[in-house]
């Protein structure tokens, strides 16, 4: 429970927790990036939950099939791979809850999805410095990982300057 109430910062320790993150936050861009067609807050933000969602039971679903193969301990085995990836989820939350703030504050939902998607890519960042740190790397890679990130975060907001 204790661990469940720490900001995600201090959760997102390990090295699969951060590319969970990282992963999720680039599904959950992409989807939102391209859901602007619904033209509709719950339109959007139910493409991209839906979207990562989907995303995320493939991925553990490939995982528990992977354990279910190999030898004894076949049940802890898959639970552990069902419990995995689970910062895929929480990271991938964090845009639409911007983006429903600002357009309960301002009723504009294509600059909403704009912001959210900039708070996406520093995300993104974030989440890149904050893996290369962890892994020992040093602070200029640790920066070039923080930009190569962040690159996909703007290649995200590229495809939605291009799709709209």
């Amino acid at each position: 429970m204790r661990t469940a109430l720490r900001p995600h910062h201090l959760r997102w320790t390990g090295e699969r927790d951060l590319a969970h993150a990282i992963y999720g936050t680039v599904v959950g861009t992409a989807a939102m990036a391209t859901a602007g067609a619904h033209r509709t807050l719950g339109g959007t933000v139910a493409t991209v939950l839906v979207t990562v969602a989907v995303y995320w039971v493939a991925e553990r679903y490939a995982d528990a099939l992977a354990a279910a193969v190999r030898g004894p301990d076949r049940r802890a085995r898959i639970g552990r791979a069902l419990r995995q990836g689970w910062p895929t989820i929480e990271a991938a939350c964090a845009p639409p809850v911007v983006l429903v703030a600002f357009v309960l504050v301002t009723g504009d939902l294509r600059a909403g999805v704009v912001v959210a998607l900039a708070v996406s890519t520093v995300m993104l960042s974030a989440l890149g410095h904050a893996a290369a740190k962890h892994a020992g790397a040093t602070r200029l890679v640790a920066v070039g990982c923080a930009t190569g990130s962040a690159v996909l975060g703007v290649v995200v907001i590229l495809l939605k300057t291009f799709l709209h």
